[in-house]
Order: C-alpha cells, then structure tokens, then sequence
C-alpha cells in the first residue's frame, strides 16, 4: 500500500468505518449467512478440504501462545515497512481489537456457520461477529500495511508478506466454518479503520 498522508488516514479510517458497520448491521439483520457466503465456502472447501492442518495451524496464530509469535512477526514487518514509530503500531493496535471485541461481543450476537450449510470443523454456539480472528489479523498485519512505507525491496515485501497473511488466515477460517465471508471483511474492515486512525494520531505524533 503507497505511503499516505496522515489526512488520507483519517479518511481511509472513515470509508473502512462506514463500511464494516453496514456490513456488520446487514449480517445482523440476516442472523445468518448473506448472499454468496455459502457457496465461497463451499468452493473454498472442495479447493482445500474441510478441515487441512494448515488452517488449524493458521487459527492457532490468533490466541494465546501462538500469538505473542504473530504480534513478534507483525512488528518486525511493521519496523520494515515504515518509520521508526510504526513498530509501535501492532501492539497498540491489538489492545485496541482486544478491547472491541469484548465490548461488541457483550453487545450484539450472530450464529456462525452450521453444518446444515457447509461443513463445520469444531461447531461453537459463540458470536461469528465479530470475528475475533478477523480483528487480530487486521489489526497486527494492517498495521504494517496502512504503515507510512519508505521506498526500496524492503518495505514492498513487507507490505506483500502482510496482505498474504491476511489472506491465508481468512481463508483458513472460512474452510474451517469458523465465521462466514460477510462476518471475517466486516471485522477487518473495523481493525482497518482502528489501525488507519491509529497511524494518523502517531503519524502527527511523528511528526509526519
């Protein structure tokens, strides 16, 4: 993602904001999957299979041990990426989600996937949204992509290993019925729109 001014930040925070709430209120009302959900998951499973070891592995990134390990790598990219503060960014980041997400799930509930619609690795009767998942991998890997990138091989790869990540966890979540597609972007879209702020304030902070 190309370096941004701290203004475009702010309205990069705003638009994924508006977005992840609509989204998340559609998948509200819906109490259930919106349209398309079933058959990604159900093409992302014939691809991959219902329940790979890669997945699991994946999810395990997002929880305790497995994601002190997640949020050492997350700062690494981030140091890389960006400016000297950026490495800063993941951790305040996932305190922020962290936060959020015990606030929304004591506030609103909505079912995940049932095997009844697509295969389910380990059935749960807790909230698909948010996506706890979702709000971890947006905050720490957003944070180095909504980063203030300086120029050279360094920063781009850092920027592509991030998006990768992000991609292969969603994934892994969706193969294993973790969450539905709508439940996973509009959780992301909240991380993006908390580390798209977050980068403005230490971006002013920074003097840049």
């Amino acid at each position: 993602m190309p370096a941004v001014a701290g203004g475009s930040r702010s309205i990069a925070a705003a638009i994924c904001l508006v977005a992840g709430l609509a989204l998340g209120v559609a998948c509200l009302t819906a109490q259930g999957p919106l349209p398309g959900d079933v058959p990604f998951t159900r093409g992302l499973q014939a691809i991959f299979g219902e329940a790979p070891a890669w997945a699991t592995l994946l999810t395990a990134t997002a929880k305790p041990p497995g994601i002190w390990v997640t949020l050492a790598a997350a700062t690494g990219l981030a140091y890389a990426r960006g400016l000297r503060w950026s490495g800063a960014a993941p951790s305040l980041a996932l305190l922020g989600v962290t936060l959020l997400d015990a606030t929304l799930r004591a506030l609103i509930f909505a079912p995940k996937p049932t095997a009844a619609l697509v295969a389910v690795a380990a059935p749960s009767a807790s909230s698909g949204l948010p996506s706890t998942f979702g709000l971890v991998y947006g905050a720490l890997f957003g944070a180095v992509l909504f980063a203030p990138g300086r120029r050279g091989a360094l920063p781009v790869l850092a920027s592509v290993s991030s998006a990768l990540l992000v991609v292969a966890g969603c994934c892994a979540r969706l193969v294993l019925g973790g969450h539905w597609t709508s439940q996973l972007l509009a959780s992301l879209l909240l991380s993006f729109a908390l580390v798209s702020a977050l980068h403005a304030l230490l971006s002013r902070a920074g003097g840049r």
